[in-house]
């Protein structure tokens, strides 16, 4: 008889004995596997995560939405703390909204990260500099151009800053050993041309930020640093020239500053009526009440054009705004003079002498007034006093000669132009 067949049925105790089994095989081991790489996966999500809001961030920075800049890239970083380019964004942000502090302690932990990273030195320069840490910023920067030679944003920073340090040698030295890398480089023919306005060579200097133009004609500071250059040198027509196209910017529109240089540059090309319109404009409303400059402008175009309305105008204002300054009296002065009253005109000269330093013109302005009054040994001592104070000045020993005539004849009161 054959053995009667069984069917195979496990048992529950075979089921807990295969069920040990397996967990002690290679099947606990893949478990594992697939929750480390889903760790990963993770991971590597949210690393993609924070670069499209660090992206979206800085987008935000370069069309001046701080606010979403801040925002996304906090998100950026609670994503992914450790990435050092984020806490320079972050200290970059807070830096324009004038939060100084958490801008270097966010610069510091970008720092931490990455000790050699380059931004993070720069704008902690930029930090300190605000902060009135010059020498600490100075560090800083020297530290970027260290880290990145080729970056000419960190050497104009350092030698612009040794500039202000009063370190015009050493910043020139430093320039010049990276001439060749830069040669072409707007920012630094322009820092090299701050430098030779500081020594005078005005030529140099135009010709330096003409360079810097040509290299940068976006770059509104270069035209402006060229027209101060042209200023200062005399070159009044190309100045002028110049400070038109600034002032056609928005960026410009009524800058004050340049108006009243392009006045001057009227006044020395003697555009005397164009000259007076600027004035009148900056001389005009409540900032224009306090405009000492321009006043002083209006009033010796006034006594250049003979305009005796704006010359007391000017000088009413000048009295009164700056008492210890001499031009209100002079002209106020010749306005009297002008008028008939010397015996007016010589107090009110005598009061400038006693609150105001006053010049040599007032000193023999003060000569004619009393010669006019028959005062001839007093006019005598101012005439010889101006020649003593000024030698070069020959206007003194004309009055000398008209005033030793024998027919004493009514002297004039000369102009740098006689």
């Amino acid at each position: 008889m054959f053995a009667t067949r069984r069917s195979f049925a496990p048992t529950a105790a075979a089921l807990t004995v295969l069920a040990g089994a397996l967990a002690g095989s290679g099947c606990t081991g893949h478990g594992r596997n697939t929750s480390e790489q889903m760790t990963l996966a993770q991971q590597r999500m949210a690393q993609i995560k924070s670069a499209t809001e660090w992206e979206m961030a800085e987008q935000a920075y370069r069309v001046g939405d701080l606010d979403r800049a801040l925002e996304k890239v906090n998100t950026s970083i609670a994503m992914n703390p450790s990435v050092a380019k984020s806490h320079v964004l972050k200290g970059r942000v807070l830096l324009e909204q004038g939060e100084l502090e958490r801008a270097r302690q966010s610069l510091l932990r970008a720092e931490v990260i990455s000790p050699n990273n380059d931004e993070a030195h720069y704008y902690l320069g930029v930090v300190n500099e605000r902060l009135a840490k010059r020498e600490d910023a100075l560090a800083r920067y020297m530290k970027s151009v260290e880290l990145s030679p080729d970056e000419a944003l960190y050497v104009v920073a350092a030698a612009e800053l040794m500039i202000d340090l009063d370190r015009a040698d050493e910043a020139q030295a430093f320039l010049d050993s990276r001439a060749a890398a830069f040669d072409h480089n707007a920012g630094v023919r322009q820092t090299l041309g701050h430098l030779a306005m500081m020594r005078s060579d005005y030529t140099r200097a135009i010709e330096l930020f003409r360079e810097a133009r040509l290299l940068a004609p976006e770059a509104p500071s270069m035209l402006e640093d060229l027209v101060f250059a042209q200023f200062t040198a005399g070159e009044f027509a190309e100045a002028e020239f110049g400070i038109a196209q600034l002032i056609r910017q928005d960026e410009n529109e009524g800058r004050r500053d340049l108006l009243r240089m392009r006045a001057r540059c009227f006044i020395e090309l003697d555009r005397t009526i164009e000259a007076r319109e600027v004035l009148l404009t900056l001389t005009a409303g409540d900032e224009g009440e306090k405009d000492i400059e321009s006043w002083l402008d209006l009033g010796s175009l006034a006594y250049r054009t003979n305009d005796m309305t704006r010359l007391r105008q000017a000088s009413t204002k000048l009295i009164a705004l700056v008492p210890s300054q001499p031009d209100g009296y002079v002209f106020r002065a010749i306005w009297l003079r002008e008028h008939g009253d010397s015996a007016k005109a010589l107090e009110t000269l005598e009061r400038g002498f006693q609150y105001a330093d006053m010049p040599v013109d007032a000193v023999l302005l003060r000569g004619v007034i009393e010669q006019d009054l028959g005062m001839y040994a007093a006019a005598e001592r101012s005439f010889r006093s101006a020649a003593e104070s000024s030698p070069d000045d020959r206007r003194a020993a004309v009055l000398l000669e008209l005033l030793e005539a024998p027919a004493r004849d009514v002297a004039t009161f000369p102009i740098d132009s006689e």
